[in-house]
């Protein structure tokens, strides 16, 4: 009996302590790439120049922003501007008065960690 509890135990230690279905993901830029041309390059160009829709170029864009900054913008830029006045002030800047949407797509985070990994790759001049 006392060695039926503690197999007990350790089966219970054990299903506790490793995740059986743990997996692995890890930030992919060419995924981001093909979400990048599908959803935003309607918007914003891969250059520093704004668009003819007035969305800011992507290029260089981790060196204005840290990939936790762009993780939570991308997740929900109006929501993200009513703590962070760098987004707010983002939001505002549009010379024709659009805003970036919160996007159903950038509800995922492996989703936006792979566009994250796609903008590292702008690196700039």
């Amino acid at each position: 009996m006392d060695g039926l509890i503690r197999t007990g135990i350790l089966m219970l230690v054990m299903a506790f302590s490793s995740p059986l279905s743990a997996e692995e993901f890890t930030p992919d830029a060419s995924r981001g790439a093909k979400v990048f041309q599908t959803i935003c390059a309607h918007c914003h160009t891969t250059t520093y120049d704004d668009s003819s829709v007035g969305a800011p170029g992507l290029k260089g864009v981790l060196e204005r922003h840290d990939a936790k900054w762009l993780d939570q913008w991308l997740k929900s830029p109006e929501g993200f501007a009513k703590t962070d006045e760098t987004a707010a002030d983002l939001l505002k800047s549009n010379k024709y008065g659009l805003k970036m949407p919160t996007l159903p797509e950038m509800q995922d985070s492996k989703r936006r960690a792979d566009m994250i990994a796609y903008l590292k790759t702008l690196k700039g001049d």
